[in-house]
């Protein structure tokens, strides 16, 4: 950690040395990630990077704000309220930062507005935990593992374990991974109670905390991607944009038979007529990407004056966002790509 962010967080010397005394649990305390990130990890020191910056827009005005929040940062019995407070930290930050006018809110609901010709925008900041199951399982390795290299009778020798973890949880007997992550990531925030039927509604999810490592890519909010011959779903396009029995891609490829075939069993969270969605649309913000996916089909979408302003977020990624702005053809574009995946599936059953 620079001596810059320590300033910044306001930690005492006791402060600092409870967090380092903390251990392992399903992850590093993510303040001690900061204090002491991992040798070699780039994307540790980029969300310091990225913390860092916020603070320092955050505290030019909003001073207190970060100080009522601080017990939840330095939290050593429950790491996601440190995981919480973090991703809220960087949301407020990058929204200062792109110019935008932004207040706490204080009363329940959402955690922030921001005003917009003077219209409310409300903003709601998630930052994604393992499964439930996952952290204990992963909580009890490590556990397990320190008893292992603190046996006074253990013999002298490098001490390896394994483990293998799903962050989305194991999918259930009828599910394949994919399938299961897009089921979690669209029932992020379902109640939606810090949202508005009036009011602009905006989710921002935070994907910085350490157990995203191998998640924090930007092509999962495309609809398809290709590795090693393969074709795989994006399991946060499917989870807004998605349609009931669209097909999931897991090691798909189009030179053997679709075997085992899984479709979606539910609407994307933006295309559930059933039970319209309050959300006008969802900020990602990875270590170095933040996209929009806007939806497609809202009454009180984010306005071009607005939107001005949000292409000014740090690492804002206009090729990979899904939005309204500027041509107002996002229905057409999702439809497009709803094309294009049907007819991958029929390509599978041609000879090549």
């Amino acid at each position: 950690m620079t001596g810059q962010l320590k300033q910044l967080l306001e930690l005492s010397e006791s402060e600092i040395e409870n967090i380092r005394n903390t251990t392992i649990r399903d992850r590093c305390h993510p303040v001690k990630r900061l204090l002491d990130p991992r040798d070699g990890v780039e994307r540790d020191f980029q969300v310091i990077v990225n913390t860092e910056r916020a603070l320092r827009h955050l505290k030019q005005h909003h001073t207190q704000w970060f100080r009522n929040l601080k017990p939840r940062l330095l939290n050593i019995n429950d790491y996601s309220n440190s995981s919480g407070a973090l991703g809220e930290i960087r949301a407020f930050g990058y929204i200062l930062e792109a110019g935008i006018s932004v207040e706490p809110i204080s009363q329940n609901g959402a955690d922030f507005w921001v005003e917009d010709n003077q219209e409310k925008v409300l903003i709601e900041v998630h930052s994604k935990q393992l499964h439930d199951k996952e952290s204990e399982s992963l909580e009890k390795f490590y556990n397990d593992l320190r008893n292992e290299m603190t046996k006074s009778d253990r013999k002298p020798g490098l001490v390896i374990g394994e483990h293998k973890t799903v962050p989305f949880g194991k999918p259930q007997e009828h599910e394949n991974v994919t399938e299961n992550a897009i089921s979690k990531l669209c029932g992020i925030k379902r109640t939606e109670h810090q949202m508005s039927t009036n009011y602009t509604s905006i989710l921002w999810l935070d994907f910085q905390d350490e157990v995203w490592d191998l998640l924090d890519t930007v092509d999962r909010v495309l609809p398809v991607r290709t590795w090693n011959k393969a074709f795989y779903s994006g399991e946060l396009w499917y989870a807004f944009y998605g349609w009931k029995d669209a097909p999931i891609f897991q090691y798909f490829s189009l030179d053997m038979p679709l075997n085992d075939e899984k479709k979606m069993r539910h609407p994307g969270r933006f295309r559930n007529s059933t039970t319209p969605t309050k959300l006008d649309a969802v900020i990602i913000s990875f270590s170095r990407n933040t996209v929009i996916l806007e939806n497609p089909f809202s009454k009180k979408a984010i306005k071009p004056s607005l939107w001005k302003k949000l292409t000014f977020l740090p690492w804002f990624n206009f090729e990979y966002s899904y939005t309204n702005w500027p041509a107002m053809n996002l229905i057409q574009r999702i439809e497009l790509e709803e094309e294009k995946l049907k007819k991958l599936i029929e390509l599978s059953s041609i000879d090549l």
